[in-house]
């Protein structure tokens, strides 16, 4: 630990995809809009490439390629879900690009998505990034841009 390793530094999380971001009471699934797995925002995907928005651990990569679990050193664990009910397609359209325990960069490719071949067969391609509630310790969720964004983007902070 360095001379600042004490201080708590705020965690950036950036667009993991072009498209718009949208408050996460805006998600078109109740299970996320009324935030029963934590706060956080919403991204409606322009494009299928989905990068890590935060680096970590992947604590969670579902099988069928929909959903990914990452904890920052911190302790700070998000879920990104790709879409609505796409749990359904059993695969369908994904290209999973990382494993369960990898260590993964902000940034890092996670999973393309072809977003023609599965959106008339899902309710919605919004995509929840949520922070799990117990894995805060206190901290808050600060959105920092909303409407367009391009990848790389920050748009929330951590603090």
């Amino acid at each position: 630990m360095g001379l600042f390793g004490h201080k708590n530094k705020e965690i950036q999380i950036i667009a993991p995809v072009d498209g718009e971001v949208i408050a996460i009471e805006e998600v078109t699934d109740e299970i996320f809009s009324q935030k029963m797995l934590g706060d956080g925002l919403g991204i409606k995907p322009a494009k299928g490439n989905f990068v890590a928005p935060m680096e970590g651990k992947l604590m969670t990569v579902f099988p069928t390629g929909h959903a990914y679990g990452i904890k920052h050193k911190s302790g700070v664990e998000m879920l990104l879900h790709v879409g609505m009910d796409t749990v359904s397609l059993n695969g369908e359209g994904f290209d999973i690009k990382v494993k369960q325990d990898q260590a993964v960069s902000q940034g890092d490719l996670l999973c393309n998505v072809d977003l023609d071949k599965i959106k008339d067969k899902v309710p919605s391609l919004d995509t929840p990034m949520v922070f799990t509630p117990d894995s805060m310790n206190g901290k808050t969720i600060e959105v920092v841009k909303k409407g367009k964004v391009s990848q790389g983007d920050v748009i929330a902070i951590i603090k």
